[in-house]
């Protein structure tokens, strides 16, 4: 497990960008397949361009989170 104080790698394996990026393994699997998440082949591993997924998810929408119940009308 990487040190959370060390530089990210350039590529990481799917297991460490879940834990970089707390997404789950199927929807990586769903964000490299619609191309919106850059993944390249190395033999059977898949690996994840680090830098261009923490682009991508930064240029995400920011989360509308309302707190509270609404009152009935």
């Amino acid at each position: 497990m990487q040190d959370d104080l060390a530089p990210l790698p350039r590529f990481a394996s799917l297991t460490d960008w879940c834990r970089i990026s707390g997404m789950g393994r199927t929807t990586v699997y769903e964000r490299i397949g619609s191309g919106e998440l850059r993944a390249v082949k190395l033999g059977a591993r898949v690996l994840i361009d680090v830098q261009a997924g923490l682009a991508w998810l930064a240029s995400l929408p920011s989360a509308d989170i309302r707190c509270g119940r609404r009152k009935a009308a």
